[in-house]
């Protein structure tokens, strides 16, 4: 969704697609991405900002995990942001920040203690291993409601902060959530707006999607975050997915991208 502000960083529709403007110019990213706990590591920071600035990037990804900026339940802290942001623009770089919430590398290893120690208020997607016994992944559940909700409520702190001042979602293991919540949404029907879309961009879907949409029944399950920081700051936003892999899955034929 583009952004009504032109003073902020947005998406403009020029006549073959979509062109990013940043202070008013066309942008072009010529982007540099840390490792995904750099943010975390101002030492290491340190050593590889003008070796950026030397390998002529103008931007540079970095990551921003929930656990840092919420570790305890309702209390945000920045200073580590902050560190990164002035250390950008001393250099003249632009930062693309990845979001690490609900989701890192296809597990949830980024959440806040206070998150992981409770796993009956936010519980875990279930996996469908081989001869059918389910065990808990080490990814939260989309489908029970508390997870995603303080997931998009620290996401809109951060959106905030930005404006004074979307990683790698997915489960591996088996194409879907086995849990309770998540069965009793597959069975119902697939989302009416869904099925034109699909119909209308056949083409362009992804070879492993088209393959398995033979028995693609899936729910979609609203997420409140992109919302929740759009509202703060409508600065650009995107998704990328997790790769998959085969390993011990009672599901091995889920494709290319991680399930979910």
């Amino acid at each position: 969704m583009a952004s009504s502000d032109t003073t902020i960083p947005h998406l403009r529709s020029i006549e073959k697609g979509k062109q990013l403007v940043v202070h008013g110019k066309p942008s072009l990213v010529l982007s540099g991405q840390l490792q995904n706990s750099s943010l975390t590591a101002s030492e290491y920071l340190n050593t590889v900002w003008q070796k950026l600035v030397g390998s002529h990037v103008n931007t540079v990804l970095e990551c921003v995990t929930w656990e840092e900026i919420e570790p305890i339940e309702g209390q945000f802290s920045f200073a580590k942001l902050e560190e990164a942001i002035l250390e950008a623009r001393k250099d003249g770089l632009h930062l693309v920040l990845l979001w690490c919430g609900s989701f890192k590398n296809g597990i949830s290893d980024a959440t806040p203690s206070w998150i992981q120690k409770d796993p009956k208020r936010f519980p875990h997607a279930k996996l469908r291993e081989v001869g059918g016994a389910l065990i808990a992944s080490d990814a939260l559940s989309l489908f029970h409601g508390k997870a995603p909700a303080c997931d998009a409520r620290a996401f809109a702190h951060l959106m905030r902060h930005l404006k004074k001042a979307e990683n790698e979602p997915g489960l591996l293991g088996d194409s879907r959530d086995r849990s309770d919540a998540a069965e009793e949404r597959f069975a119902q029907p697939v989302p009416e707006a869904l099925l034109p879309f699909l119909t209308s961009d056949w083409d362009q879907l992804n070879v492993d999607i088209q393959r398995n949409l033979g028995h693609f029944k899936s729910q979609l399950q609203p997420q409140p975050r992109g919302s929740a920081g759009k509202k703060e700051y409508p600065l650009p936003l995107y998704t990328n997915v997790r790769l998959n892999y085969v390993g011990k899955s009672g599901d091995s034929e889920s494709g290319s991208v991680a399930g979910g």
